[in-house]
């Protein structure tokens, strides 16, 4: 299986090591492409659609040891040895675990709003039942579409997020899918240890990255340096972009 991706670079920084972008659960590769434009003007840069998201492939297994394999199997295709990883959210929890499976490939990581924990069963109820709702509703319009959702008890800014995959009545990423596999999606089966530059950057606003998880995130990653980003949510790098690229670029460039 083969993903969708986008590069970004200039021809000149070839040599540099190359960064790859892994976007969220419900998302796709643009969801981080301020990042990807401003790290583009040093780097080469990879975006990502996982599988089940954007236009990759929609498959039935969605485990983190699959869609890290999936990333592997890009870096092979793209003759890329090593790499910076960067994931946020679900995507935070891929680029940990291929910290994980191959080691060696990765030489920083960048995780952003996430840790290696599992979370609550039920922390995406609620648009589960909202995306239902859209589904067995019949509607095509995304207008009627954010109506709709409205009714549905979630945030307006969450509706919008999740409306960009919305088109003439049916969604871009494979829902069943991920519902079927959402079990694993909150999961976390892996305490290892990487022993590499870690940053995780946490939206102040966010309970995503708490300090209960502190203990877990320096278990399996010793070298972690942990940045929290003010006035900021679960998507900080849209919250408070210019606070974020100043982090990422002193970490990866200088």
């Amino acid at each position: 299986m083969q993903l969708n991706y986008r590069l970004r670079t200039l021809k000149t920084i070839y040599k540099k090591t190359p960064v790859i972008l892994i976007h969220g659960l419900f998302g796709d590769l643009n969801n981080l492409r301020i990042i990807a434009e401003s790290l583009a003007q040093h780097c080469y840069v990879v975006q990502v659609d996982l599988r089940n998201h954007g236009r990759s492939p929609h498959e039935q297994s969605m485990t983190y040891s699959i869609m890290a394999k999936d990333i592997l199997d890009l870096l092979e295709q793209l003759s890329i040895k090593k790499c910076i990883i960067i994931g946020h959210s679900m995507g935070g929890k891929v680029a940990m675990k291929l910290c994980m499976l191959a080691p060696q490939r990765i030489s920083k990581v960048i995780v952003i709003d996430i840790a290696p924990v599992k979370y609550n069963a039920h922390s995406h109820d609620d648009i589960f039942r909202a995306i239902e709702y859209i589904n067995n509703s019949g509607v095509k319009s995304r207008d009627e579409a954010v109506r709709l959702m409205q009714q549905c008890s979630i945030d307006r800014t969450l509706i919008l997020f999740l409306l960009k995959s919305f088109r003439k009545g049916s969604w871009i990423f494979n829902f069943s899918s991920i519902k079927n596999n959402y079990i694993y999606i909150n999961d976390w089966d892996t305490y290892q240890t990487w022993w590499g530059p870690a940053l995780f950057i946490k939206g102040a606003l966010s309970s995503y990255l708490d300090d209960c998880y502190l203990h877990d995130i320096y278990h399996q990653f010793p070298q972690a340096y942990i940045q929290k980003i003010p006035n900021a949510g679960h998507w900080v790098h849209w919250d408070n972009s210019i606070h974020v690229l100043n982090i990422i670029h002193k970490f990866i460039i200088y």
